[in-house]
């Protein structure tokens, strides 16, 4: 099942009975990030209920802006998502997550591959 990339930036699939928002930031620069981001988290609040999603950070940068609207959505949709995936995470950014992770207290995690990120969501 090839998931990334697409022509749309959000959208759900059903997979083993799970609802899963796929998010494809690649390329994206930091207004759209935030926009997209801003998306996800009013989304998820309005409808309420329990699901999971999968990040493509392929080809985008963090930034200080970003990572503060990243840290609203994890606020704001904490008690809807117990799992989430990110592909494109690498290197010293992979420890970065499981840090902030830690201290925000959600089980978010980086793959290297879109079937292992969709295991994990259906493990």
């Amino acid at each position: 099942m090839l998931l990334f990339p697409s022509t749309e930036r959000m959208r759900r699939i059903d997979y083993k009975g799970k609802e899963i928002y796929l998010l494809d930031y690649s390329g994206l620069k930091e207004a759209e990030m935030i926009a997209l981001t801003n998306l996800h988290t009013n989304t998820v609040v309005a409808e309420g209920k329990k699901c999971y999603f999968i990040a493509n950070y392929d080809n985008t940068y963090g930034t200080a802006n970003y990572m503060k609207e990243a840290h609203a959505f994890t606020q704001a949709t904490k008690s809807f998502i117990p799992k989430g995936a990110f592909l494109g995470i690498h290197g010293p950014k992979v420890a970065l997550l499981k840090g902030i992770t830690y201290f925000l207290n959600v089980n978010f995690k980086a793959f290297e591959s879109e079937q292992e990120a969709l295991d994990f969501l259906t493990s």
